[in-house]
């Protein structure tokens, strides 16, 4: 793919979440953020150690941004317990890499973020 068809391609995906309302663009959020970690789970059972690495710091990239930059007052008494939720899933992966059985830690962190994916 060219260049400028690959941005294209990025513009015009980039359009569609424009429309999208803010719960599906948090639940894609969420998605991409499942998918991460999925992926550095993978990777570690597969011995893949740099991948691991760079999936886990994507989501830990994820969650700094989500914990920093959302307007959580917005949200109310709901918003503080998201924030806090946030929170400690990025803790979660953090100490996961200290751990053992990085698998297990990954996997607790999946089952926390499954309900809010869409799928």
């Amino acid at each position: 793919m060219t260049t400028t068809n690959s941005q294209a391609f990025s513009a015009y995906a980039a359009s569609s979440r424009l429309t999208a309302s803010p719960r599906d663009v948090l639940a894609s959020v969420h998605e991409e953020l499942y998918r991460a970690i999925g992926s550095a789970k993978f990777a570690h059972e597969q011995g893949r150690l740099d991948q691991m690495c760079r999936h886990a710091m994507r989501a830990i990239q994820i969650l700094t941004v989500l914990s920093t930059s959302l307007d959580f007052s917005a949200a109310g008494p709901d918003g503080k317990t998201l924030r806090g939720f946030y929170q400690y899933v990025l803790d979660s992966m953090v100490r996961a890499s200290r751990r053992k059985d990085v698998s297990s830690s990954y996997q607790i962190v999946l089952d926390l973020l499954r309900p809010f994916c869409k799928e």
